[in-house]
């Protein structure tokens, strides 16, 4: 049964940081088995092959998940309708964009047989994908963080086992390890389905709430489609205008360089999540601005000690051959350090019902990433891309924190730095932290 436990907007945070960092992790620990079976060209392949399909499906499922966690916050009581909706809209933009993936591969591929037959078996897995975000954003609605970061380290763990045994029995290719890492992730949507129907069936005699997902998925939307273009562009387009070892390169850079991203990605869902229930008290405004600038501090740190490794641990872990991705994770790790503050505004401006200004930031951030990297791709390859996402993000960020000072009152300098309330904060986790620790040791 689903239930709405009153967990704190902390304990939230903890649960969904910890289920958005098991993915994140799991595929740091299976960069280098990738990376060294496949080599430069064989992983720049393997993420030209992915790349038509993931871009397809953000920008495809027009805001739609993201509706549906929103309704599901605000009308907990009535949403079961709306999960129905849900589902058939899906499955449309899923059909629909299942066939622009399988359209795209001859000219994407740049000629690559390769490239375009993974392409066409990433079509098919296309529908599922969506069906699989349905469960998700009802676990999100109902902040079932707990039991989402359950199924994200399992699923990881499989994940890494068969990649493991593919790669000893030296079966590792570039095709199937797309299937593995495409496949896998859909079995969560499988084993959620327990949680979905109980929902539904909790809630069967309760009044229908209303719900516009396609008018509040649509404002959405613009900001979905310039983030991915901020997110995926650099890969779909760096083939055709580059070539796959850059791009076996620049996936390598991305997987260290947006390691600090996991926890601000984590954060930004339980804002967006908690904030849609409830954001007009001050004490609100005062918990978005307080989590941004944590949540900034802990992602700076955590980019420089990723930052200060590199040059030492990627040649161990990936191999000699992928030494300049180094330079191009530097630039990356910057992009999440400047950009955090920005991320977390944005959820915060989405779910006080102003989506639509958060996507015009986002779209004003992804013409100045596309402008950047098509002039600069060319001559600079991976290092390129990474200084449009750098410039791109930066921007869209900032406007998310502008928005937030227009529209609402929030002043920007509230987003940066740390005040003596957050030192005062962490040291009180700390202590109930080590507090429980020993409760628990003398227990014993």
């Amino acid at each position: 049964m689903i239930t709405s436990a009153k967990e704190s907007h902390g304990q939230r945070i903890f649960y969904a940081i910890a289920g958005a960092a098991v993915t994140p992790l799991m595929s740091l620990a299976t960069a280098p088995i990738l990376a060294q079976s496949l080599g430069v060209l064989g992983r720049g392949e393997l993420a030209a092959g992915m790349a038509p399909m993931l871009f397809a499906v953000a920008v495809g499922a027009l805001g739609i998940p993201e509706a549906l966690t929103f309704h599901v916050a605000r009308h907990a009581g009535g949403a079961r309708k709306v999960l129905k909706r849900a589902f058939w809209i899906l499955t449309f933009l899923g059909m629909s964009t299942a066939a622009i993936v399988a359209l795209s591969a001859s000219l994407l591929s740049d000629g690559n047989t390769d490239i375009e037959q993974l392409i066409f078996i990433t079509a098919i897995l296309t529908v599922p994908t969506f069906w699989a975000s349905v469960p998700n954003s009802v676990l999100a609605g109902n902040h079932q963080w707990k039991q989402a970061a359950r199924i994200d380290l399992c699923l990881a763990a499989v994940r890494l086992l068969v990649l493991s045994v593919f790669a000893m029995a030296s079966l590792l290719t570039p095709l199937t390890a797309m299937m593995v890492m495409l496949g896998i992730p859909l079995i969560k949507g499988i084993v959620m389905l327990p949680y979905l129907f109980a929902y539904i069936r909790e809630r069967r005699n309760l009044p229908p709430a209303r719900a516009r997902l396609i008018n509040y998925g649509s404002r959405l939307w613009a900001g979905s489609l310039a983030g991915i273009v901020l997110l995926r562009l650099d890969q779909l387009l760096m083939v055709p205008f580059g070539n796959a070892a850059q791009l076996g390169l620049y996936v390598v850079a991305v997987s260290l360089g947006e390691i600090p991203a996991l926890l601000s990605g984590a954060v930004r869902n339980v804002v967006f999540s908690s904030d849609a229930e409830s954001s007009h008290r001050p004490e609100d405004q005062d918990r978005l601005q307080q989590t941004a600038r944590l949540t900034s501090a802990a992602t700076a740190l955590g980019s420089l000690g990723i930052g200060v490794a590199l040059p030492w641990a990627v040649p161990l872990l990936f191999g000699d051959s992928f030494a300049a991705a180094v330079a191009v994770s530097w630039v990356i790790l910057a992009g999440v350090a400047l950009g955090t503050p920005g991320s977390i505004a944005g959820a915060g401006l989405s779910a006080r019902g102003r989506p639509g200004l958060r996507s015009i930031g986002m779209v004003i951030g992804a013409v100045l990433n596309t402008a950047i990297l098509l002039a600069t791709v060319p001559v600079l390859g991976a290092m390129g891309a990474a200084l449009a996402t750098l410039a791109g993000s930066i921007v869209a960020g900032t406007m998310n924190i502008v928005w937030l000072r227009a529209h609402f009152g929030m002043p920007m300098r509230g987003f940066f730095g740390l005040r003596g309330a957050d030192f005062q904060l962490i040291l009180t986790g700390i202590s109930k932290m080590t507090g429980k620790k020993r409760v628990h040791a003398a227990s014993k």
